[in-house]
């Protein structure tokens, strides 16, 4: 009988959780590299961990950091989903927690959410269709003129109206300009965005994050609108790709299925489609 289990202490659903997810490592790519984040720091707060079982079966893991979406990580082939989201009404209402929404394999997902909206299907809102790519070898394409560097503390400003810029093209909300500041300043600290500069000027950027065991995610590709279509988002992207398999044996990253030309971008670049995700609003 399926059975959801509610960790308040970390570690303990960390080494349950971790190797479950590993089975598909490059796939689960937010889960885990999430999972190391609380790990490593107190960044999150209230975080949410469920663990599905049946018996001594581990079936499914539920991860939370409010305000974002719960995602979710089944075993292929599950099917108790009606039980899954009975036990986690009970779970949320008992603890006064809201569930925006759901991020996670495309099929499971869906199924999951029209279950957890009692059928109802039309109150359901695509967020996001996603792709998740992985890449284990840089091709070798065309670079444009300029070069890839690091950001550095002077850049901090730029990063964050970029930051901005980026997340206006996304369905993402919108954070304040301070919000978006704290956030360069984060990622400055964590050494993890680079820059496409042509002649001094920055032109595009990228961002290293969310480490596995093998692996590590692209994310936070940027180019503002007067540097678009002269390949500079290829040439970080790339150049960042290939920086990273020094250390890792692949790279992921998401994309917006609804965005073709970032699409084409990963895939001339050497990313190949693993699976589709996506990030529902209920």
């Amino acid at each position: 009988m399926t059975k959801l289990t509610v960790y308040e202490e970390f570690k303990a659903f960390y080494n349950k959780a971790y190797s479950f997810l590993m089975q598909k490592e490059a796939e689960n790519n937010l889960a885990l590299g999430l999972l190391n984040q609380i790990a490593e720091s107190n960044k999150y707060e209230n975080p949410l961990f469920i663990l599905v079982e049946n018996g001594s079966e581990l079936e499914g893991v539920l991860l939370m950091t409010p305000p974002h979406h719960l995602i979710v990580s089944f075993r292929d082939g599950f099917e108790d989903f009606v039980e899954t989201s009975r036990q986690l009404k009970e779970i949320t209402e008992q603890r006064s927690i809201e569930i925006p929404g759901f991020i996670g394999e495309k099929n499971a997902a869906k199924r999951f959410a029209g279950i957890w909206t009692s059928g109802d299907n039309s109150s359901l809102v695509v967020h996001m269709r996603q792709r998740i790519y992985r890449l284990a070898e840089v091709k070798d394409i065309p670079i444009s003129n300029g070069k890839f560097v690091q950001a550095e503390d002077k850049h901090q400003d730029l990063i964050a109206n970029w930051l901005l810029g980026f997340i206006e093209d996304t369905p993402e909300r919108s954070i304040p300009l301070e919000d978006a500041k704290k956030r360069a300043n984060e990622m400055l600290n964590e050494n993890s965005i680079y820059l496409w500069e042509v002649d001094g000027e920055p032109v595009s950027m990228a961002r290293s994050a969310r480490r596995t065991d093998k692996g590590i995610t692209v994310n936070l590709v940027y180019t503002p609108k007067e540097h678009r279509k002269k390949g500079y988002a290829s040439s970080v992207v790339a150049e960042l790709s290939r920086l990273l398999l020094q250390d890792f044996d692949f790279c992921t990253l998401y994309t917006d299925l609804d965005n073709p030309t970032s699409n084409k971008i990963y895939m001339d670049i050497g990313y190949k489609p693993i699976i589709d995700s996506i990030m529902i609003n209920v």
